[in-house]
Formats: C-alpha cells, sequence, structure tokens
C-alpha cells in the first residue's frame, strides 16, 4: 500500500498483451491490488512465440525500438536485463524491378538523404532518380507543423511515385500493416514528422535527419529483444505479475461493465463481468484491448468515445515461419531480410531471414524465414487455407532466393484485426475518445500513442497512473 493510503484501491486491467502487462505492472507498482483478465489462455498478445524444430522463434514482434526508453526500463524490471540482445544484422533489401536490390544507404524512414546513393542502388529506375531529385527544386510551402496530412500524397508530390512505391510505402506499411496514403504523419510516424515539419525539401531534411542520426550511433543498438525472444518477455512479465500478487485470470472474456454505487447512490467503482458470469469489482479498469472489444465495453457508458473508436480500422496479417535446409537456399542470407511493394503484385509483404538476425531460432544446418502476408486492403492471405498460403508464399520465396527443396517444418499464425491504422487526424480522434471516458475507466495499447512495443508499454503504464489516481480520488 502507497505511503498514505487509507486502503489499496483494486484496478483491473481488460487485456494481457504487451499494454496490459506494462499497465499492471504499474499499477502494483504504485501499491494497487491489480487483477489482468484475458480471453486468451496465455498472456502476450502479439508478443508470442512457437517452437521450430525444438528452438523457439517469436510469431509477432521479434524486437523493439531500443533508444526509446519504455522497452528497455521494462525488460530490466522483469530481470532481464542480462538477457539483451540486438540483431546480428541490419542490412535490408527490397524486391524492386524484378530482382532483390540492397537498400541505398542512408535512408531516413524511406526518404533519401543521398541522391548519390540512391541512384547507386538501382532500387529506382533512371527517370525515378531524376524526379526524386526535383525535390530540391521544386516549389511549395514547407510541411506546417500543426496540419496532420498523409504520407503518400506528399512523398509523391515531391518525391515522385518511385521513392513512395519502392522504398517508403513498402517500409513504412510494412510496420503499420498498412498502405502510407492513409496513414497520419503526426500520429503514425512521428520520427518522419520531426525530421520533415518546417522544410520544403523533404530530400534536405532527410539529409540533416540523418546528420542527427549519426551523432547517435555507436552509443547502443537500434533494436533490441531479449535470449529467447519476446514471447518469453510476455511469459516472464505474466510470471512476475503473479508473484507480486497480481491476480492473472486467463481464458475468461470480459463481456459488460457495470457501474457500482454506494447506498445513495455515489459511485465507487465497476463490476467487470465475464461471458461465464463471473465478476470482478475494481475502483478503476483498463481496458488494454483492441478498439472493437474497447468499444463494445464502452458503449452503455461512453456512447461518444465508443463511436470514436469504431473509426480505428484495423487490419490482419498472417506471419508464416518456414524452416529450410541451408543447403537448399541458393542465395545468401546476407541482411536481415527484404520488402515487398505492394506494386509487385505478390502475396508476401515482407521476408525477415530470422536466422540471420537471431541465429539461435535456427537448427544446425537449417535457416529460418518470418514471412508476412496481408495488410489493410488486401486481404487475399487471410483467405487462404494454411496448406494453400504455405504453398504460395513458398512459391514466391523460391523465385526470391532460388529455394530448390520444400520447406522442413512451417507455422502459420493469424494475427486478426490486431494492427490499427493511423489516418490523418488520429491524434485528435484519440483525445475525443479519452476525454469521453467516465472517471475510472481508461483505454490503452497500440491503437492510440504508436504501435511499437515501447508506445505500447508506455500506453499502459500512463493508463495505470490515471487508474490509479483516479481510484484514490474516488476513495478519498
Amino acid at each position: 500500500m502507497a505511503p498514505g493510503w487509507s486502503q489499496a484501491p483494486t484496478i483491473v486491467v481488460v487485456g494481457a498483451g504487451i499494454a496490459g502487462l506494462a499497465a499492471a505492472w504499474e499499477a502494483a507498482d504504485a501499491g494497487a491490488h491489480v487483477v489482468l483478465l484475458d480471453a486468451d489462455r496465455r498472456a502476450g498478445g502479439k508478443l508470442a512465440s512457437t517452437s521450430l524444430l525444438g528452438r523457439r522463434i517469436d510469431t509477432g514482434a521479434d524486437a523493439f525500438l531500443a533508444r526509446r526508453p519504455e522497452g528497455t526500463r521494462f525488460v530490466q524490471d522483469l530481470g532481464l536485463a542480462g538477457s539483451l540482445v540486438s540483431p546480428a544484422t541490419s542490412s535490408a533489401l527490397v524486391w524492386s524491378r524484378g530482382r532483390l536490390q540492397r537498400l541505398p544507404d542512408g535512408l531516413v524512414l524511406g526518404l533519401p538523404s543521398n541522391l548519390l546513393a540512391l541512384a547507386r542502388s538501382r532500387v529506382l529506375s533512371p527517370a525515378g532518380v531524376a524526379r526524386a531529385a526535383l525535390d530540391l527544386v521544386l516549389p511549395g510551402d514547407p510541411v506546417a507543423a500543426d496540419v496532420d496530412v498523409a504520407v503518400g500524397p506528399l512523398v509523391r508530390r515531391r518525391l515522385g511515385a518511385e521513392v513512395h512505391d519502392r522504398l517508403v510505402d513498402p517500409l513504412l506499411g510494412g510496420i503499420n500493416a498498412g498502405s502510407s496514403d492513409h496513414l497520419s504523419l503526426q500520429a503514425g510516424v512521428p520520427q518522419l514528422a520531426a525530421t520533415v515539419q518546417g522544410h520544403r525539401s523533404l530530400v534536405a531534411a532527410a539529409w540533416l535527419g540523418r546528420r542527427r542520426q549519426r551523432r547517435t550511433e555507436g552509443i547502443g543498438p537500434v533494436f533490441s529483444s531479449v535470449t529467447g525472444g519476446l514471447g518469453r518477455f510476455a511469459d516472464q512479465a505474466a510470471r512476475k505479475l503473479a508473484e507480486r500478487g497480481v491476480q492473472v485470470v486467463l481464458g475468461f472474456t470480459a463481456e459488460r461493465l457495470e457501474r457500482l454505487s454506494r447506498t445513495g447512490g455515489t459511485k465507487v467503482g465497476w463490476s467487470v463481468v465475464t461471458g461465464v458470469g463471473a465478476r470482478f469489482a475494481a475502483d478503476a479498469v483498463v481496458l488494454a484491448v483492441p478498439p472493437g472489444p474497447a468499444g463494445s465495453l464502452l458503449e452503455p457508458h461512453a456512447p461518444t468515445s465508443a463511436a470514436r473508436l469504431g473509426d480505428i480500422a484495423s487490419a490482419s496479417v498472417a506471419m508464416v515461419c518456414l524452416a529450410y535446409r541451408e543447403a537448399d537456399v541458393a542465395r545468401p542470407l546476407d541482411g536481415s531480410g527484404f520488402l515487398v511493394p505492394p506494386r509487385e503484385g505478390r502475396l508476401m509483404t515482407a521476408c525477415s531471414w530470422a536466422s540471420s538476425k537471431w541465429p539461435e531460432v535456427a537448427a544446425p544446418g537449417t535457416v529460418v524465414l518470418r514471412v508476412s502476408a496481408g495488410r489493410a486492403g488486401d486481404g487475399r492471405a487471410l483467405a487462404l487455407a494454411d496448406d494453400v498460403l504455405v504453398a504460395r508464399l513458398h512459391a514466391e520465396l523460391t523465385a526470391a532466393l532460388g529455394i530448390s527443396a520444400e520447406p522442413v517444418a512451417r507455422h502459420v499464425t493469424r494475427w486478426i484485426n490486431a494492427f490499427p491504422q493511423y489516418s490523418p487526424g488520429h491524434a485528435e480522434l484519440v483525445a475525443a475518445v479519452e476525454q469521453g471516458l467516465p472517471a475510472g475507466l481508461e483505454v490503452a495499447g497500440a491503437a492510440y500513442q504508436g504501435v511499437g512495443v515501447p508506445a505500447c508499454i508506455g500506453s499502459g503504464r500512463d493508463a495505470a497512473r490515471r487508474a490509479v489516481a483516479s481510484a484514490m480520488t474516488d476513495l478519498g
């Protein structure tokens, strides 16, 4: 119990993904009694792993941005600091103009900062490079800091279609499982917004941004994970929470919220009611679930917030992990993997060379690939049966990597409506959602302040702090 409290509040966290795990940790740190509830039978959400030829491999995110502090701090809180690892390679490629091409040096979230390196890479045609160079002389207003725009139209206008289609869209679309034509600059890619705002030329802005990046190179890795993968990270969080006295309740779906009142009608909290009728009383509740389920729970109590949550679209992605005999893959896997632009018409959107990034995931004599398929507006992969999906992706990999035999192991994971889409105006939408919440209800997760692991951890911790503060106000 925190100093000065007459009694500890009870906080119920609905959703045990990384945001919910972080929210539960923060609330427990504050001295609250915490219940962590999830419909799944395991905690972690999209931080999950499977066994492939006896080795653990992540089936969701496989790394987090190390230069944001939230991820590394949580790793340290869980006693895993000694397990921090970084990818063995970060050099990436793109499928462009009928072959794999090394991404040019000097990219800043897909924007070229070095036109000579862009030309030498052969990712773009000579005409595409010439069009990108026009950005340096084309007239136009600087990118405004107070007006949100979609990334795609901005890039096309300044740099041309090829830079957008072959660099920016596959990179940013891969991160968000969407299209840069509908991606908010300010909320969806805040690092890019900070780079280009106030500049007319995107090439010049990228050059300045790259110069700033070089000042921090060597300070530490850009991306990190833990030995055993981020699935282990989530499992450790759930175990440690239980050890700290958090009531971790898995396999129960939150069906509705009910208000709790004292005699006389004074509100003192909420009851989370599950599908089997179990009830969990709370002084405050953190909804760390996707916008759809959160909206359903909120609708009777905060209809405006629920309606705005319904405006957040979500994308589905299939993640297919494939193991091959090393001798059956002709192309050297000398990088982290490759991106596939939508304009290529292929089923896959990206292929991560997992065993090159994380050598521990492959059994001796094998290589492991993580292949992503599906994005907003492209549900082809999700409509295919597992066998058909694997066969289609294997055929595409054969063309790209010179594979001469079938995979020796496979695993298919389908992440349905798991990737929220940040359209222009997203920050204002989130503000409206939060402003419409009744006292004692908070939201957290990938739909609000960023989709990466550190952003979700930060969202969960912030929501828990607000929930505890609200609970203590009501408790007096």
